[in-house]
């Protein structure tokens, strides 16, 4: 297929003209597919198998991991189930939030490269930069309510 053609075709023109110019440059990414996996002697090809296997398999080791009965234990590879052990003896204490300070957040703000393009809020960062001193405050009191209660406003998740 030429390349205008492919140009053509495409939904996503931008992505496509980089793949070309990629290809052209004699650059190509490695995939990251996985495209086949043996499990106890059988190959699996279809992605979705290959998922449902790496699926059951992590699945599995959180269940015997979670069961407290040695009958369990045994199904698991003795040096995984050593790692695990490990692993769960060495647990942090509780960690303990920090609130974030005015100075924190002001120290972020004024970080920003100052810019007159905007985000979907409509804000450019110079404007935020500029109003530092008023909303610095306010910022802060969101920060913090926001982690400590764990609840993000949804347009700060985009």
């Amino acid at each position: 297929m030429t390349l205008s053609k492919r140009l053509l075709k495409s939904n996503n023109k931008s992505k496509t003209t980089w793949n070309i110019i990629n290809e052209l440059l004699g650059k190509q990414c490695p995939s990251q597919d996985i495209c086949e996996i043996i499990i106890r002697e059988i190959c699996l090809r279809n992605q979705h198998n290959i998922a449902e296997a790496f699926n059951k398999y992590f699945s599995s080791l959180i269940d015997l991991t979670n069961s407290k009965g040695k009958a369990n234990k045994r199904h698991l590879n003795p040096s995984t189930y050593r790692y695990l052990e490990q692993g769960m003896g060495n647990f942090s204490p509780h960690l303990k939030f920090k609130s974030f300070s005015k100075k924190e957040i002001t120290s972020i703000i004024k970080s920003f490269k100052t810019k007159n393009s905007f985000g979907y809020d409509g804000i450019s960062t110079k404007v935020i930069k500029i109003s530092v001193t008023y909303i610095s405050s306010p910022l802060t009191f969101i920060c913090n309510k926001s982690i400590s209660i764990g609840t993000f406003p949804e347009q700060l998740k985009y």
